[in-house]
C-alpha cells in the first residue's frame, strides 16, 4: 500500500537551490577552506626551484668547404646529441654533485644512484631553433638546470655549457685524428704494396732483359681498329646487297614495261644483252678472288661465250630492212631506264667486289695480329699483369696520399677553430624568481578542488535526505491541502548552546587553518 502511495520527487526550482545552499553552507565552505590550507601548506613547504638557462649555437665552417673538406663522420647536431649523453652520464653527474655539494639532504636518505637520476631530470639540453646556412640548418641549443639555490643553478649551468663546448672541440679533434691515423695506416700499406710490385717488376725486367713485348699494346690497339674497320665494312656490304636487290627489282620492272612496247626479236636481244652484262660482271668479281684456273671461273667464261654466240644468231634473225618499225617514245624511255639500272648494277658489283677485297685484307691483318699476340710467351703475359697491378697500386697510393693531405689541412683548420664550432650565445642566467612551485596557481586550485569536493558531499546528502523540507514537499508527498504550519519549537538554552558549540568549532578550525597557513608561509620566508 505504501508503494501505491509513492510519488516521484519533484524538480527543484530556484528557491529550492537557495534553500539547499543555505542549509549546507558549512559543507561548502569547510572543504574549500581545507583545500586552501592544504594547498598553502604544500606550496610553501616545497623548496623553490630556480632554472638557469644558457643558449649556444653552432657556427658554420669559416673556410669554404670547396677549399677545405671536413673529415668528421657526423655533423655538429649529431655530435651535440652524443655529447649530451656523455654529459648526462652517471660519472659526470656524480662528479658535479660532489664538486658543488648538490642535494645534501637527499644524499642523507637516498642512495647516490637515485640522486643522480633526480639531477638527470633537472637538466635539459633541447633545440630552440636553427640558423639556415646554405643548404642546411645549424641548430641553436638551450641548456637548462633547475635547483633550489639560484646561484648554484647558475654555476652548474655554466659548468655544463663549458663541458659541452670543450667536448665539442675535443670530439672534433679526436675524430679528425682518428681519420688521419686511419689514412696514415692505409697510405703506409699502399706504399708497401707499391714497393713490392715495383721490386717484382724490376726483377722481371732484369731477368728478361731484351725480351719484353713492347709492341703488344700497339698490336692490341691495331686489332681494335681493325675490328672497327671490319664492322664498318660488314655494314657497307649489307647496305650494298640491299641496294643491289632494289636495283634488280627495278630492272625487272623496267624490262617488263619495255617488253610491252618492243618487238619479240628486240626483246630477245635485250634479254641476251642483260645476261651477257651480268655474266661479265660475275667474271670480273671472280677474277678478283680466284685465279684463271679456278673451275667456276672457267665455267663462267664458257657460259659467256655461249651467250655471245646466241646473241649473234638472234641478231641475224631480226630483220634490218627499212620497213622495220621505229621504236616508240615509250620504248625509248623504257630502254633508257633499263640501261641506267644496268649501269648502276655494274657499279654496285664493282663496289661489292671492292668491299670483299677490303674484308679479306682486314681478316688477313687480324689473323696476323692475332698470331703475334698468341705468340707472346707466358712470361710476357706475367709482365703485363705486373704492369697492371703496379698501375692500380700506384693510383690507389696517389688517391690515399691526396686524402691524407686533405685530412692534415682539416686538422690544422680545426686547431685554428675555423671549422664548425659551438658559440655561447647567452651565458648562464642568474634566475631572479623561482620557476616552481607556481604558488599563484596552486592556492586557488586547492580551494577550487575543495569546493568541488564540498559540492559532491552536499549532493550526496541531499540525495540521501528524504525528509520534508517545506510546504511544497508536504503538498506533493501528502496530496493534502495545507491549512497552516507550526514552527519547530525548541528550548532556547539548547539552541543557544548548539550555536555556541558550532561557532567555537568553526572559530577553532579557522584559527587552526590560518595558523597552519601562516606557519608555512613564515617557514618559507625564514628559511630562504
Amino acid at each position: 500500500m505504501l508503494d501505491s502511495l509513492a510519488v516521484p520527487r519533484r524538480s527543484f526550482d530556484f528557491e529550492d537551490y537557495v534553500d539547499v545552499l543555505r542549509r549546507n553552507m558549512r559543507w561548502l565552505i569547510a572543504p574549500a577552506f581545507a583545500g586552501l590550507v592544504i594547498a598553502t601548506l604544500v606550496a610553501y613547504m616545497k623548496a623553490d626551484m630556480y632554472v638557469s638557462t644558457a643558449v649556444i649555437r653552432v657556427t658554420p665552417q669559416q673556410i669554404s668547404p670547396d677549399l677545405v673538406q671536413n673529415f668528421t663522420s657526423q655533423d655538429v647536431a649529431d655530435r651535440i646529441n652524443g655529447m649530451s649523453e656523455t654529459i648526462l652520464s652517471h660519472n659526470t653527474l656524480g662528479g658535479l654533485i660532489t664538486s658543488y655539494g648538490l642535494y645534501k639532504d637527499d644524499l642523507k636518505s637516498e642512495p647516490m644512484e637515485d640522486v643522480i637520476e633526480k639531477m638527470h631530470g633537472a637538466i635539459s639540453i633541447v633545440p630552440v631553433g636553427g640558423s639556415p646556412v646554405k643548404d642546411k640548418i645549424l641548430p641553436v641549443m638551450a641548456v637548462r638546470f633547475s635547483y633550489s639555490d639560484r646561484f648554484v643553478a647558475q654555476k652548474v649551468c655554466a659548468d655544463l655549457v663549458s663541458r659541452l663546448m670543450n667536448l665539442s672541440t675535443q670530439y672534433v679533434v679526436e675524430s679528425q685524428q682518428s681519420a688521419n691515423e686511419f689514412l696514415n695506416d692505409e697510405v703506409d700499406q699502399a706504399k708497401r704494396e707499391l714497393d713490392q710490385l715495383e721490386q717484382k717488376l724490376s726483377d722481371f725486367r732484369a731477368q728478361h732483359a731484351g725480351q719484353l713485348p713492347d709492341e703488344v699494346q700497339v698490336n692490341m690497339q691495331q686489332m681494335n681498329a681493325l675490328d672497327n674497320r671490319l664492322s664498318a665494312l660488314t655494314d657497307a656490304a649489307n647496305r650494298n646487297n640491299e641496294r643491289r636487290m632494289l636495283l634488280e627489282n627495278e630492272l625487272h620492272i623496267a624490262k617488263d614495261r619495255l617488253a610491252t612496247v618492243a618487238s619479240p626479236g628486240a626483246q630477245k636481244l635485250a634479254n641476251l644483252d642483260h645476261q651477257i652484262q651480268e655474266q661479265e660482271a660475275n667474271i670480273a668479281a671472280m677474277r678478283e678472288r680466284y685465279t684463271e684456273d679456278y673451275p667456276d671461273l672457267q665455267a663462267a667464261k664458257d657460259r659467256l661465250a655461249f651467250l655471245q654466240r646466241e646473241r649473234a644468231e638472234a641478231a641475224k634473225q631480226v630483220p634490218q630492212t627499212d620497213d622495220t618499225p621505229v621504236m616508240t617514245r615509250e620504248g625509248l624511255d623504257g630502254q633508257e631506264s633499263v640501261d641506267r639500272i644496268q649501269t648502276q648494277l655494274k657499279t654496285n658489283a664493282i663496289e661489292e667486289a671492292q668491299i670483299r677485297r677490303d674484308i679479306q685484307n682486314v681478316n688477313g691483318a687480324l689473323r696476323n695480329y692475332q698470331g703475334r699476340i698468341e705468340a707472346v710467351p707466358a712470361g710476357e703475359r706475367e709482365y703485363y699483369e705486373l704492369l697492371r697491378d703496379r698501375d692500380l697500386a700506384k693510383q690507389r697510393y696517389i688517391d690515399l696520399e691526396g686524402k691524407r693531405s686533405k685530412s692534415n689541412v682539416s686538422i690544422d683548420m680545426e686547431r685554428r677553430k675555423q671549422g664548425e664550432t659551438l658559440e655561447l650565445l647567452d651565458a648562464a642566467s642568474l634566475p631572479t624568481s623561482p620557476a616552481a612551485p607556481k604558488r599563484a596557481m596552486m592556492l586557488p586550485t586547492g580551494a577550487f578542488i575543495g569546493l568541488l569536493f564540498g559540492i559532491v558531499i552536499v549532493a550526496i546528502r541531499e540525495v540521501k535526505d528524504t525528509s520534508l523540507k517545506n510546504l511544497k514537499d508536504a503538498r506533493l508527498y501528502t496530496q493534502l491541502s495545507i491549512l497552516g504550519s507550526i514552527p519547530l519549537l525548541e528550548n532556547d538554552i539548547v539552541v543557544q548552546r548548539r550555536k555556541q558549540v558550532m561557532w567555537v568549532g568553526w572559530a577553532t578550525a579557522t584559527i587552526a587553518g590560518l595558523a597552519i597557513m601562516a606557519g608555512s608561509v613564515a617557514h618559507y620566508y625564514l628559511t630562504r
